[in-house]
């Protein structure tokens, strides 16, 4: 075998084969593949005897290990540190010629190339969280997703010790919730769970809890149990002969799918739809005579809307709308009061106006994407007036508030 040998003083010298650096591994037995992957996986170029061997001492000898030296001596991957003692040479460190290299025939991931992998990763997803805030259509927007995806970003970008391989799931996952946003999506969680991963079943509970943390996964319309509508008062529903009469009761909530099969309904004098879930369960224990109350959850999915629209035609009466007074709320409201609208029956936005907004003691300021959606409202023609002035005043004021704190 033909060296090349550097002295280091008149007791050491570094020796390396004389040879290229190999383009491949060669046949290494498996106790020999764990043991250099556990030896390649820090980033450090020069490795000592005692560390190498305390690696190794969880799964080979000292003698395999001393082998495996020998043996990436002899095929040119390291350049040895060796002592004269008593005579005899032995060796005491080692310096890897081209450990990426190594790495990459290993299929190690090191430190480093974590670290880069990682930086791309959250460099990309922050590029393209830009690119969607800036050409959004900031009327159709939902700015509440907005401001969980760029939470859920900032989060994932301080979690250090989170894996690379469950950050790019993630990451993965709040492009696939945009996505499903963006495209007017609706469905179960595991039709969420086949259009972000590719199968029904490729989310675990990990996920669904990261998930539940970061996003209203029922207002994007992402469902874990049937859609339901929420309704408390004086109704009767019919289905072909069976009725069921609410009045008797706290609340009742229906499927819609059941909710769009009803055949009669008896008329109330009013409908009041509240967006808050408290405030609806509230009001429905202190109910007036005639008046139905339906809890209006969030940003309604198309298929909320449908099953009211075929409600409303079949009990028809005028509406209150109570949303927060937030520009979201605002948005909300006038969704939902098209419905009346296109079945030329009034609406009225009901305990969201100024005079709510300016005597709660909250105090919510408006971010960028609010600031954005009351341009867009103040820019209806038919934004009724109450609403106007709402807008206006949070405009002027830079905050809004949530309808808890007066229904």
């Amino acid at each position: 075998m033909n060296w090349v040998d550097e002295a280091r003083g008149r007791t050491e010298r570094d020796r390396c084969a004389a040879t290229p650096i190999p383009d491949d591994l060669q046949l290494l037995d498996p106790e020999q593949n764990v043991l250099l992957k556990r030896w390649a996986s820090s980033d450090g170029a020069r490795r000592g005897r005692a560390a190498l061997l305390k690696d190794a001492a969880p799964i080979s000898s000292i003698e395999r290990a001393e082998a495996l030296c020998e043996l990436l001596l002899i095929r040119g991957w390291i350049v040895r540190r060796e002592q004269l003692v008593g005579g005899t040479w032995q060796w005491n460190a080692i310096t890897w010629r081209d450990l990426p290299r190594l790495q990459s025939l290993l299929g190690v991931s090191s430190p480093r190339l974590r670290g880069e992998q990682r930086r791309t990763l959250i460099e990309e997803s922050q590029t393209w969280f830009r690119s969607r805030a800036e050409t959004l259509n900031h009327s159709a927007l939902d700015p509440d997703l907005l401001d969980e995806i760029e939470q859920a970003l900032g989060q994932l970008c301080d979690d250090t010790s989170l894996r690379l391989e469950l950050l790019s799931v993630r990451l993965q996952l709040l492009r696939a919730v945009a996505a499903w946003h963006d495209e007017g999506r609706q469905g179960s969680r595991r039709d969420f769970a086949l259009h972000a991963r590719g199968t029904t079943k490729a989310l675990g509970e990990a996920d669904w809890r990261w998930l539940e943390g970061g996003f209203d996964l029922e207002r994007l319309r992402i469902a874990r149990f049937a859609s339901m509508a929420w309704l408390a008062g004086d109704i009767t529903l019919n289905w072909s002969g069976q009725q069921v009469n609410l009045a008797s009761l706290h609340c009742l909530g229906l499927p819609l799918a059941d909710l769009k099969r009803a055949s009669s309904a008896s008329t109330p004098a009013r409908w009041w739809l509240i967006e808050n879930r408290a405030s609806f369960e509230r009001q429905a224990q202190q109910r007036e005579a005639g008046l139905v109350l339906l809890w209006m959850p969030g940003r309604p999915s198309v298929e909320w809307l449908e099953s009211v629209g075929h409600l409303l035609r079949l009990a028809p009466a005028p509406a209150w709308i109570s949303a927060d007074a937030d520009p979201s709320g605002v948005d909300i409201a006038c969704t939902v009061g098209a419905v009346w609208q296109a079945q030329n029956l009034s609406w009225d936005p009901y305990r969201m106006g100024v005079d709510q907004w300016a005597a709660t003691s909250q105090y919510w300021p408006l971010n960028d994407h609010d600031r954005h959606l009351l341009e867009a409202q103040l820019a209806r023609s038919d934004l009724p007036r109450e609403l106007r002035e709402l807008c206006l005043a949070m405009q002027r004021e830079g905050r809004k508030a949530e309808q808890e704190g007066w229904i």
